[in-house]
């Protein structure tokens, strides 16, 4: 949400959206870690885990278009370059996420796949736009230096929000017993005791 929000800030800096995408690459890849390590997933687990790993590529694509961005306005040709090759890797990775959104979808329980909304209703657009534009325009710097076609290491910056522990309560003794039973209402039964309600 907040990269969103920098999104449509006008002030906003190159700098901040990148920050903020590479904060919220690493807070997604903790979170995939973390619940990766659990036993026992359930499918809605499963279902959490192919939607973390979504949005982390998603988060991924969003880091490495910012900072091809921020490459870009250097003068040299490796600048250039670099800024080429986070871009081409920002589109491949946006290509993956898509992949993985369908894959989120059709995990069981399956949904609907959902419209692009917040920061990537945005980059879904620029990123491939941006991604041929500056191939084109830098084409003959990449024909020459061959070499110089490296993806760059995105930076890695301190988070700026720390989860704090937290322990679960314990299971309250009433789920293990088998005496409690959810009582069958008819919708016209439930619409008679809101009448009555009233």
């Amino acid at each position: 949400m907040q990269l969103a929000s920098a999104i449509e800030s006008k002030n906003a800096t190159l700098s901040v959206k990148r920050r903020l995408a590479c904060e919220q690459l690493s807070y997604f890849s903790q979170a995939h870690y973390c619940l990766s390590t659990c036993d026992n997933l359930n499918r809605y687990g499963k279902k959490h885990l192919s939607f973390l790993k979504w949005k982390y590529l998603e988060a991924k694509a969003a880091a490495y278009y910012y900072h091809g961005l921020i490459t870009d306005k250097g003068t040299e040709p490796s600048c250039h370059i670099s800024a080429v090759c986070c871009f081409l890797a920002a589109e491949e990775i946006l290509t993956e996420s898509k992949k993985a959104c369908l894959n989120f979808c059709l995990t069981v329980p399956i949904t609907r796949a959902p419209v692009a909304w917040g920061a990537m209703k945005h980059l879904n657009k620029k990123i491939p736009e941006i991604a041929a534009k500056k191939s084109q325009m830098y084409a003959y710097l990449l024909e020459e230096e061959k070499s110089l076609e490296v993806l760059p290491e995105l930076p890695e910056f301190e988070l700026s929000l720390k989860a704090e522990e937290y322990e679960m309560a314990d299971k309250d003794g009433a789920w293990d017993s088998e005496n409690w039973k959810i009582p069958n209402q008819t919708l016209k039964m439930h619409l008679t005791d809101d009448e009555e309600d009233d």
